[in-house]
């Protein structure tokens, strides 16, 4: 028991001071070598994709379309089809 307590004391001060994790913004590589920042997280791209289509999201990356940065979203619906959608990374829009 005394062991627990030494490292509770040795770990909770290094806790209490950790700066709060800050995710980072998605960026992307663009065809002209660019780095372009998405306005719209995977999460947000997901989510809608869910709300819009339902059914399950299985699988998500980024991806790129005519330059345009995003993500490719995979989704099962609920009778079992498997659908692919590409969400625009600056607008939102599902295509």
């Amino acid at each position: 028991m005394k062991h627990l307590a030494l490292l509770c004391a040795l770990i909770l001060p290094t806790v209490a001071t950790a700066e709060p994790w800050q995710p980072q913004a998605h960026r992307h590589q663009t065809e002209s070598g660019h780095t372009a920042e998405a306005r719209i997280t995977m999460g947000d791209a997901m989510k809608k994709v869910q709300q819009t289509f339902g059914g399950r999201v299985i699988q998500a990356q980024p991806a790129s379309v005519n330059g345009h940065e995003g993500y490719r979203i995979k989704v099962l619906s609920a009778r079992g089809e498997v659908r692919v959608v590409y969400v625009d990374g600056e607008t939102g829009a599902i295509q």
